[in-house]
């Protein structure tokens, strides 16, 4: 049956299908901005359509043309190709390899056909090549990763690793008599390869653009749910995922503790350094919070230079005290600028389950209210949240003396 196809056929298919997969990962390219790999899946799969109708057109052009040009060309675009997986996965992209690539094979080739012509050789050697660089693919994408990008990398990578194998196998059909007596280009085999590389092309080129919107899909995702600034989950995100630890400690009658954290005199450093100056120190903050927080905890962005964490397992004293570490860490290390340290300090109200139960809004306000308190007093320290039915006078002349501080900003 594959002898019986005609090869014109094919390769007017074999034409439209390159052609329609190039234009489509061109314009994928073009509206791409920075994702990485797109430009190169462009390009290579360009390199690979020039080569192929070269190949497919032995009949009517010098074989310097059909079979040296044409395999370097197809070894230069899977190379390319080979690069865009490395570049989309944020890896090294070795620029020449797929050039040097490209040069041995024509040099082998040309030698294989004007100096020594060998057919099975030069068969052997394309085959290996080629078949070679759709496996270094297909290693590149067989990885684990999270889904939903694992399904396109796996739908990407099992094309790549079964049309290599096929591509390695062919020396072996050659070697034993499948080529049959036909020429090269009406064998069952050289159809069989056209069909292959159509399929695959169009494989990948799916997989591919699958990848990207995936990549996309992830990106817009996190934005939907992170500060842009900090990378610490906004306030939205913060609060449902929140209702969801609290609900799951109090099943497990387990203690959490939320701790509010304001930066003391930003508006100083804002004023004094500039805005740019002024958000490297929140990034330089987050940072330091963050060497004292486990895998489970969670940090958001409140508001401002406003943040909150939520430390499931830890009780008021064992909080209080990771609270005192951040304190601490802040003040003895300023962020580094060009001309001079810029020195922080920040205040922190500790709110624990233990007192105030497992209410959301509830631990809020009572760690809002400490943090208030600690602004009172003077700012640089660790307030614990006033238990239920504390002296409301008392907690409303502190919220308004911290106020009046703030508006002052001494």
């Amino acid at each position: 049956m594959l002898a019986a196809l005609d090869l014109t056929t094919l390769t007017v298919t074999l034409t439209l299908v390159t052609l329609s997969m190039t234009l489509l990962l061109a314009l994928a390219a073009w509206h791409a901005g920075t994702e990485q790999g797109l430009r190169h899946w462009a390009l290579g799969n360009c390199a690979l359509m020039l080569g192929l109708l070269l190949n497919v057109n032995q009949q009517h052009l010098h074989h310097s043309l059909s079979v040296v040009l044409a395999n370097g060309l197809m070894t230069l675009g899977l190379g390319v190709i080979w690069l865009g997986v490395r570049a989309f996965k944020g890896r090294s992209q070795p620029q020449w390899g797929p050039i040097c690539a490209a040069a041995v094979i024509m040099l082998l080739l040309w030698f294989f056909r004007f100096q020594v012509d060998r057919l099975d050789i030069r068969y052997a050697v394309s085959s290996v090549t080629l078949g070679g660089l759709c496996l270094m693919c297909a290693r590149e994408l067989l990885i684990r990763a999270a889904q939903p990008l694992r399904t396109a990398y796996w739908f990407s990578g099992s094309i790549a690793l079964l049309y290599g194998f096929c591509l390695v196998a062919r020396p072996l059909a050659v070697l034993f008599g499948w080529q049959s007596d036909l020429p090269v280009l009406d064998s069952p085999l050289q159809n069989l390869t056209l069909l292959g590389a159509m399929l695959a092309q169009i494989g990948m080129a799916s997989g591919f653009i699958l990848m990207t919107h995936y990549r996309t899909a992830e990106a817009l995702h996190r934005l939907s749910e992170r500060d842009a600034l900090t990378n610490t989950l906004n306030r939205r995100s913060l609060q449902e995922q929140a209702h969801v630890l609290l609900n799951l400690m109090a099943q497990r009658g387990q203690p959490v503790t939320l701790i509010m954290v304001d930066a003391d005199h930003f508006k100083r450093i804002n004023d004094e350094f500039g805005h740019q100056t002024g958000d490297a120190v929140l990034c330089h903050l987050v940072a330091r919070i963050g060497q004292h927080l486990r895998s489970d905890d969670l940090l958001g962005r409140f508001g401002g230079e406003e943040f909150t964490l939520i430390l499931p397992g830890l009780d008021t004293e064992r909080a209080a005290q990771v609270a005192e570490r951040i304190r601490q860490g802040l003040c003895s290390n300023p962020w580094e600028s060009e001309s001079k340290p810029v020195w922080l300090s920040v205040s922190l109200g500790v709110a624990c389950s233990e007192h105030h139960g497992y209410d959301f809004n509830t631990l809020l306000s009572a760690a809002d209210a400490a943090l208030y308190r600690a602004k009172a007093l003077g700012r640089n320290r660790v307030e614990l949240a006033p238990a239920p039915g504390a002296d409301l006078e008392d907690q409303m002349a502190l919220r308004l003396l911290s106020q009046f501080r703030h508006n002052l900003d001494v």
